[in-house]
């Protein structure tokens, strides 16, 4: 089973961005994440968790803290394989994802982004339709608080991932 730390979404938030995504359903090498799957990974741990370093995550201190959104953009720019959101610097956030970071002996950075939807391909047109529907989506700014994160289970299943929260970290 594959395991990641993430930090959920609220689920206005969730919803938003579900009717922000919903149109982008009908492109065939297109493949929106479902929004009850909506959040913001920190680190990815495949099957590297063990029980000694969610001990270590259990004593982790944090102070809750804001994050504000700002816009929907594919990534990268010259054939794009991700939409995403995008959120302003924290350095609350950098600090807690340093603290996991530095739990599992992972020495890169974190780009955070809340990943939309996954691009295997694109037809022309479609490229250009897909562009518009999240140029009206934007500017996407919204705020909330992070008081907690989560371990996932990430079970893939032909219709796509389910993720289960194992364990809540909270500040």
């Amino acid at each position: 089973m594959r395991q990641f730390i993430a930090i959920p979404l609220p689920a206005p938030i969730k919803e938003e961005l579900g009717e922000i995504i919903a149109p982008l359903r009908g492109f065939r090498g297109l493949k929106p994440v479902r929004k009850e799957n909506l959040h913001l990974t920190l680190l990815f741990l495949g099957d590297a968790g063990s029980e000694e370093k969610f001990s270590e995550l259990r004593n982790l201190s944090f102070s809750p803290f804001k994050l504000t959104t700002t816009e929907i953009k594919l990534f990268p720019e010259r054939k794009p394989r991700l939409i995403w959101l995008e959120l302003q610097d924290s350095e609350e956030l950098y600090e807690l994802y340093n603290k996991i970071a530095a739990v599992f002996q992972v020495s890169e950075r974190l780009k955070a982004h809340i990943t939309l939807a996954r691009i295997k391909w694109l037809l022309p047109q479609d490229y250009r339709v897909v562009t518009e529907e999240i140029g009206l989506a934007n500017p996407f700014e919204a705020d909330f608080t992070v008081n907690c994160f989560n371990l996932y289970n990430s079970e893939l299943r032909p219709e796509g991932p389910v993720y289960r929260v194992a364990e809540t970290f909270s500040s």
